[in-house]
């Protein structure tokens, strides 16, 4: 997961080293105004930005909204009154989080509302016999643990949660490495390669494939069930 997110006060940007810490990825600004710039240039889960900052430099939710799309917005907002909150959700919010909540609460809120927007109610992801435990960041198949380092377990849990899409390389590039250090797209081979290796293990059932030029795309074979005689 990738959230995208303005850091402008010293609680916001302890609460983005605690969700670094779950692992997620993080696209960060200190202008919420170049939010729309990272809308259009960029790819995210959701949107984090504080209360406080709307109505200011021509940033408003409801501009926000439009230009997200589908993408959840959460604020943060200490004291909301009932009509305040109201009236965020009738412009486009997806929720309102105290900040006075434990880190912890608002990390696990925030992956809540991100993988409930993808389809996803509870963060286990099964697809044929390979698992991923969204919230643990682990991959399992058949119910034993897979190693996999950080970028390519991002790799495949961003192709795992749009199963049967084709997912571009520049995609994946911008989901990964935000706009930040990019390295060649050939390095998506050899995540694959790795990915590819690990799913033997399901003998042909779940398949990495690849579609030259373009990108990726997490295939489930059907395995018939037997006929009685």
């Amino acid at each position: 997961m990738r959230y995208l997110i303005a850091e402008t006060s010293w609680n916001m940007m302890s609460l983005a080293q605690e969700i670094l810490g779950t692992g997620t990825l993080l696209t960060r600004t200190d202008r919420p105004e170049d939010l729309f710039h990272y809308l259009t240039v960029g790819s995210a889960d959701l949107l984090l930005i504080e209360a406080d900052q709307l109505n200011r430099s021509n940033v408003t939710l409801r501009g926000l909204r439009s230009a997200a799309g589908q993408m959840p917005i959460v604020l943060l907002a200490a004291d909301a009154t009932s009509l305040q909150r109201a009236e965020w959700l009738a412009d486009g919010a997806d929720a309102i989080v105290d900040p006075a909540s434990s880190p912890a609460e608002i990390c696990c809120h925030l992956m809540a509302i991100a993988r409930r927007a993808l389809g996803y109610p509870i963060p286990v992801l099964n697809f044929g016999p390979l698992r991923l435990s969204l919230d643990k960041r682990i991959a399992h198949i058949s119910d034993c643990p897979v190693k996999l380092s950080p970028k390519i377990y991002e790799m495949l849990e961003y192709i795992a949660l749009r199963p049967g899409q084709l997912i571009a390389r520049e995609a994946l590039m911008t989901h990964l490495y935000g706009l930040d250090n990019e390295p060649e797209t050939r390095i998506f081979d050899v995540y694959a390669c790795n990915i590819r290796s690990c799913l033997k293990a399901t003998q042909g059932i779940v398949e990495l494939e690849t579609v030259r030029g373009v990108g990726f795309r997490l295939t489930l074979t059907e395995i018939p069930a037997p006929v009685a005689a």
